[in-house]
């Protein structure tokens, strides 16, 4: 595979302890709140970006208000009720940590900050989502269950989904209701209707172990990394891959599909840490960053940006999408 040159950072932001876990919020109205968390605190800024000219000029870093998190955070999801634009504000996102449990914050960024912990899974929780309605949260673990969790109604656990290995990856469909994808560290993708309680269809990576997997939704797109391999599914026509390719050759950590393109993929892996961004139209790598300890990745939800977490760094990347 021909391996394109290293890129430098377009901009880095410094912080005084290692960064665990970075999240972009991933809605319009909210895209450019992130959250970071580092030690015990977990900080909600604005990270935003000076335009001109279908450019990108500078980075702009406003840090709103820090939390507190008892814990190691292992995993972070926003919910679509966040918005800066309403009065009161609402801030509302979810925090998995190392003691198997799950927060819930609620805040105004003022007097009211609330939060809330969902106990059940015994194990790590690898991956938590939010239904697009933001009242059901869904959650993976390596106690090899899915969770769902009626966050309006006392906090219920109202499904539990076994599975047979460690879930590593949980995702909502963002436009049809209650179809939900679950990734298992086996390689298998399974998407289920959750209001029938069944799965509806299932994908099998062939190789071991699968750490991360996501979708791309016009046309429906399924992505993982198992093992070193990048393999892509047409969820319209499942029986084969779409592609199959090498993409680091001591496996994959993390991949995403970049939110306003079907056709762009960020991943990082081994050996080094590698942060490779692919263009599925083209079959060279278009762009290829270093990571130091490596801590949460994340697109920028309108912006060609990603966003890697480089041990007290966050390192951002102008992406050229050209094809």
């Amino acid at each position: 595979m021909e391996e394109a040159r290293l890129t430098q950072p377009t901009f880095k932001l410094k912080f005084a302890k290692q960064i665990q876990c970075i999240e972009w919020s991933p809605y319009e109205w909210s895209q450019d709140l992130a959250c970071i968390a580092l030690g015990e605190e977990i900080i909600v800024a604005l990270i935003k970006f000076q335009e001109e000219d279908d450019t990108v000029e500078d980075i702009i870093y406003n840090p709103l208000r820090i939390f507190h998190h008892e814990t190691r955070v292992h995993t972070i999801a926003w919910s679509p009720e966040t918005s800066l634009s309403v009065v009161p504000r609402i801030v509302s996102f979810c925090v998995g940590g190392a003691d198997f449990k799950i927060r819930l914050y609620n805040s105004d960024l003022s007097e009211n900050n609330i939060v809330e912990v969902l106990e059940g899974h015994k194990d790590y929780v690898n991956c938590i989502a939010y239904d697009p309605d933001g009242e059901v949260l869904a959650s993976v673990s390596d106690d090899h269950t899915c969770k769902l969790w009626a966050i309006k109604e006392d906090q219920k656990c109202i499904l539990t989904l076994p599975l047979h290995t460690s879930g590593m990856v949980v995702r909502w469909h963002a436009e049809e209701i209650g179809k939900l994808l679950v990734g298992e560290k086996n390689g298998v993708i399974r998407m289920y209707n959750v209001r029938s309680q069944q799965a509806i269809m299932s994908l099998d990576a062939g190789t071991i172990p699968m750490l991360t997997a996501d979708w791309s939704l016009n046309p429906i797109k399924v992505a993982c990394v198992a093992s070193g391999e990048l393999i892509v599914w047409d969820v319209s026509r499942p029986s084969r891959p779409l592609e199959t390719r090498t993409v680091h050759i001591e496996g994959g950590t993390m991949m995403k599909f970049a939110p306003f393109s079907e056709h762009l993929i960020a991943s990082i892996g081994r050996p080094d840490n590698l942060l490779k961004i692919i263009n599925l139209k083209s079959k060279p790598v278009i762009m290829c960053g270093k990571v130091m300890l490596f801590g949460g990745l994340t697109w920028h939800q309108r912006l060609p940006i990603v966003c890697a977490a480089s041990d007290r760094q966050l390192l951002f990347w102008r992406v050229d999408n050209q094809l």
